[in-house]
């Protein structure tokens, strides 16, 4: 019955703004001056009351109600969910925790206090939040347990405690409580491991902000569109995405709103929709900056950084990357330092930044990240790849894409094959690089990312093949003479050989040749040898592996 007149109480300052600026005004310093004592008070529904009592005599009946650390709580979450001001949150939850000290209120509520509190810490990526929060921690002596310590740490530093993490993620299927689903599934997310939490987040996720679950149900939607990107389910990820930014516009819920929105901003980057990504981050940005929320921040410049490469403008996302993300600070803006530090090494080097890129290939082995997903371990040995001399780099490539659930991370995998084959072409290792080359522009085109395909492509035509779906004068596939013709022309047979095996003048064979090399995208007869291979039928043009 408590927990049930607690969401209650909730939900009305989040539904009546005049109540819940009366609570906040009572919170903030628990006086109310005289110039306010003539005013007329609000009902809750904001409406003014004709036989309104003045406030003083409100404020006499609230007093014992203001001063409680849970109403503190429901006023800062009304505060950073609503308005988004993570600074004045977090002040009003310092104050709630320590209300919990002066009334003896239980481990239970303070523990809830605490979490916000880390919440709210990871929101504003401020380091006076992270010190007044770790020494809150310390003071409070035996309030909370070692467990809870340790989760505290493994919540804010995820990258550090990836046994915990792994332990965490386990127990998923028999935790109950919503809140603690979603916290876990959002650490989680840090590590591009959101997959494992699929299944308990769907138990969470509501379709209305203000359903079962309330916040964390949303949160829980939010995550499944991230996992849903993360996975390859673009469509989905929109989907759901979209439904929830509306949903919470409608509710107020405009911090979470914005979250939401991060998630198409990054969609339409990885479609190469680089307009529609700037615009909506954009608009995230003007929220959030002034509100000193970074991670939101850090989240619209992330999608704005993927949007530059997808267009290959290297200084662009150079330029973006740096502003967010410091050459291997990777707790400075979690969780997406860790997501985008692929990309920076990719801007990086590609920008002339080779020492930048080193500084941040050398973070990520002293960092361990390998160990933390295999989103992780994909990501990680294929920036240190891309920094490794010649010698090393096919082997750490090969390394990369080797892990056994490296599928699961379409869109990531195939970058690292697009990488691998842009930098082996460079090497001369033609043959390795086509293979790369070749399953990019496959994984991007059954992702829908038309520019990064179109990137593929363009290494695929140095390396002497036509990539599947180009436009070849109209006709994607040699007839039956002119394969003929190809064939024995990679064959090492002159045009006059040739003519006589298949009954026509060299001049004729010259012809078709001339017309062919136009359209396969080459311009000798050498290259025909590394496109053609046996074909399963008659007139069938495959490429060569």
């Amino acid at each position: 019955m408590r927990a049930l007149v607690d969401e209650v109480a909730a939900r009305l300052l989040f539904l009546y703004p005049g109540l819940r600026r009366a609570a906040l005004e009572l919170a903030a310093d628990g006086e109310v001056g005289t110039e306010n004592a003539g005013r007329p008070a609000e009902n809750v529904t904001g409406v003014l009351r004709k036989d309104a009592t003045p406030r003083t005599d409100i404020r006499r009946g609230r007093t014992r109600l203001a001063s409680a650390a849970r109403t503190q709580l429901a006023n800062a979450l009304a505060v950073l969910h609503e308005d988004g001001d993570v600074s004045a949150a977090y002040r009003m939850l310092l104050r709630a925790a320590e209300g919990v000290h002066d009334e003896g209120g239980g481990r239970v509520g303070a523990e809830e206090i605490l979490w916000n509190l880390v919440a709210a810490c990871q929101l504003s990526a401020r380091p006076e939040h992270r010190k007044s929060l770790e020494s809150y921690i310390d003071d409070a002596g035996t309030l909370f347990t070692p467990s809870v310590r340790t989760a505290v740490r493994g919540v804010l530093d995820p990258a550090a405690a990836p046994g915990w993490l792994r332990r965490q993620i386990e127990s998923l299927d028999s935790q109950a409580a919503p809140a603690e689903i979603v916290r876990i599934a959002g650490v989680a997310a840090f590590v591009g491991n959101l997959s494992d939490s699929r299944h308990a987040l769907r138990r969470v996720a509501c379709t209305d902000p203000v359903g079962r679950f309330g916040v964390p149900g949303v949160q829980a939607s939010i995550l499944l569109a991230f996992e849903a990107y993360q996975t390859g389910q673009w469509d989905e990820a929109d989907r759901l995405a979209s439904t929830t930014a509306d949903q919470c516009a409608a509710e107020g819920y405009q911090l979470l709103r914005r979250q939401a929105q991060t998630v198409l901003s990054v969609v339409a980057a990885g479609r190469g929709d680089a307009t529609t990504a700037r615009a909506i981050a954009d608009e995230i940005a003007r929220w959030a900056a002034p509100r000193g929320l970074t991670s939101l921040l850090v989240g619209a410049q992330y999608a704005c950084v993927l949007a530059a490469l997808a267009q290959s403008d290297f200084p662009g996302a150079y330029q973006q990357a740096s502003r967010f993300t410091p050459a291997g600070d990777f707790a400075a803006a979690e969780p997406f330092a860790a997501w985008a530090l692929l990309d920076f090494v990719e801007a990086a080097l590609r920008a002339d930044r080779r020492e930048e890129a080193d500084v941040y290939a050398h973070a990520i082995r002293q960092a361990s990240l390998t160990a933390s997903s295999p989103r992780m371990a994909l990501v990680s040995t294929a920036a240190m790849a891309m920094t490794a001399p010649d010698e090393d780099a096919s082997a750490l490539f090969e390394l990369a894409l080797a892990g056994e659930d490296a599928g699961r991370c379409p869109f990531d995998r195939a970058r690292v094959h697009l990488l691998a084959g842009e930098r082996l072409r460079r090497m001369r290792a033609v043959g390795q690089a086509r293979v790369h080359l070749a399953a990019a522009h496959d994984d991007f085109r059954r992702l829908g990312a038309p520019t990064w395909a179109q990137r593929a492509a363009t290494g695929l035509r140095a390396v002497g093949l036509v990539p599947p779906g180009t436009d070849l004068g109209g006709q994607q596939l040699l007839t039956a003479r002119e394969l003929r013709i190809a064939r024995l022309a990679a064959a090492g047979l002159s045009n006059k050989e040739i003519g006589d095996r298949l009954f026509m003048s060299h001049r004729t064979v010259a012809s078709h040749l001339y017309r062919m090399f136009p359209r396969l995208g080459i311009t000798s007869r050498a290259a025909l040898g590394t496109i053609l291979q046996p074909a399963r039928t008659e007139g069938e043009f495959t490429l060569g592996p």
